[in-house]
């Protein structure tokens, strides 16, 4: 019983250690592992096209890094405010991050750009492109 006591904690124990590495790895970024934001450009593709497919808003930032970069969608409780957050990942080309979301009947303004807990950019005018 002993024997198989010990056997099983053996067996466990790189568990213990994979589920570390994934807690220490979904923390957020430090602010100074944010990269410069050197360009940041939103658009809405109001192009026509074939079929019925919603409109797009697209957001493209270029970034001072060699890595790629991911955006996603974070609450913000104020209308017509879309907050991006800033995180390393993504299928993007490195140096760059990318967003797409329905255009829909829902108007944003403003889209603020934030890395590690920080706003490193911000795009009041958002074009559109017919």
């Amino acid at each position: 019983m002993v024997r198989r006591a010990g056997l099983l904690s053996l067996m466990l124990a790189p568990l213990g250690g994979c589920t570390l590495w994934s807690n220490l790895l979904s923390h957020q970024q430090p602010v100074a592992d944010c990269p410069a934001v050197t360009r940041a450009t939103a658009w809405v593709d109001k192009m026509p096209r074939i079929g019925s497919g919603d409109h797009k808003m697209i957001v493209a930032l270029s970034l001072d890094d060699d890595r790629p970069w991911l955006l996603t969608p974070v609450p913000s409780g104020t209308p017509g405010l879309l907050t991006l957050e800033l995180s390393p990942g993504g299928p993007a080309v490195p140096g760059h991050a990318g967003y797409r979301e329905s255009a829909g009947t829902a108007k944003r303004e403003t889209i603020s750009i934030v890395c590690g807990g920080e706003e490193r950019a911000r795009i009041d005018q958002i074009t559109t492109a017919m």
